[in-house]
């Protein structure tokens, strides 16, 4: 049983994590207008895998080839992750982006279904559904003036979500297994880190060459800040925040993530605000919520019922 103090470090933890992913949308977008974004993303992982492998440093004696390579493997899922995400932010606005990553929590559900044909529920369809619909809305929203895509940077965003989703399958498969979760941690952001730098050596530097990987203090203040506020820390308050909080409390907090997203988005002007995109966007976090709160229509139906039922054998007994 968790005391309340624990409880509400835990929560304290988990929306500290949210904040700062909800942060690092807007700063990556500004980091990549003028520096390689694949370079970027490299630095931030390969910094965070090293600084975490260092930390736990006695641990890595249990190193095995199955967590390793579980660890491998989530790590292609990140990459192709933020590939799409990152490539889709220079596309659209960090808002959107935000928003539409996060519907990950309506597709995993579809995800579980088409890899382990478990059936997804009732809540489930009407999730999606409403994550449909806003989503819709959020892409026929927007102005079209500003020089983005942003029609094709929502949908790579949505693609970076299935690969989110199939992250967070995947971490839980694997921890089931008995993987260890901070080994596998490391693993995952090395192997993102390699890929990056890879990509980057491949289509980046073969373009810019040197000069274009030069980086100045503001430049090394907003990548040292997605490195170890937005990876580094966020990661570690997550896992270390749902230690001490019920999934229900975890994933509620968690999903504010998108909320924060657009917050910030819209203070630092890089967001402006319609009806029909405030819309969506309300709808698509409705699906998160009812995703999150296995709000099932038919169940709540049946508890109403139940206790009006109750209530009438109470007052005939009066």
């Amino acid at each position: 049983m968790v005391s309340k103090k624990l409880n509400l470090l835990g929560q304290a933890l988990l929306l500290l994590a949210t904040v700062a992913w909800g942060t690092s949308f807007f700063i990556l977008k500004e980091t990549i207008k003028v520096v390689p974004a694949f370079y970027v993303i490299a630095i931030r992982f390969l910094s965070a895998g090293l600084i975490m492998a260092l930390i736990c440093a006695p641990r890595l004696k249990k190193l095995n080839k199955t967590t390793f390579f579980y660890g491998v493997i989530i790590g292609v899922f990140v990459t192709l992750a933020y590939i799409t995400q990152t490539i889709g932010l220079k596309h659209t606005t960090p808002g959107r982006n935000a928003f539409l990553t996060s519907s990950y929590c309506v597709m995993c559900p579809f995800l579980i279904w088409l890899i382990f044909k478990k059936r997804p529920k009732l809540y489930n369809v009407i999730s999606a559904f409403t994550c449909i619909v806003g989503i819709g809305l959020i892409a026929l929203s927007g102005e079209r003036d500003t020089g983005e895509n942003l029609l094709f940077g929502d949908g790579l965003t949505l693609i970076s979500a299935v690969f989110f989703g199939l992250q967070i399958i995947y971490i839980d498969l694997f921890q089931k297994k008995g993987a260890d979760a901070l080994l596998m941690l490391i693993f995952e952001f090395l192997t993102v880190g390699v890929l990056f730098a890879i990509c980057s050596l491949s289509f980046e530097f073969s373009v810019l060459g040197i000069k274009g990987y030069a980086l100045n203090t503001e430049q090394i203040i907003k990548i040292a800040y997605l490195t170890l506020i937005c990876t580094l820390f966020a990661q570690s308050a997550q896992m270390i925040g749902q230690k001490f909080t019920s999934p229900n409390q975890s994933s509620i907090i968690l999903s504010l993530e998108s909320v924060f997203g657009m917050a910030f988005s819209v203070l630092f002007g890089a967001e402006k605000l319609s009806v029909m995109l405030g819309v969506g966007l309300v709808l698509v976090f409705s699906a998160i919520m009812i995703s999150e709160l296995k709000l099932d229509p038919m169940q709540l139906l049946r508890k109403k019922c139940k206790f009006n039922q109750e209530d009438r054998e109470k007052g005939k007994e009066i």
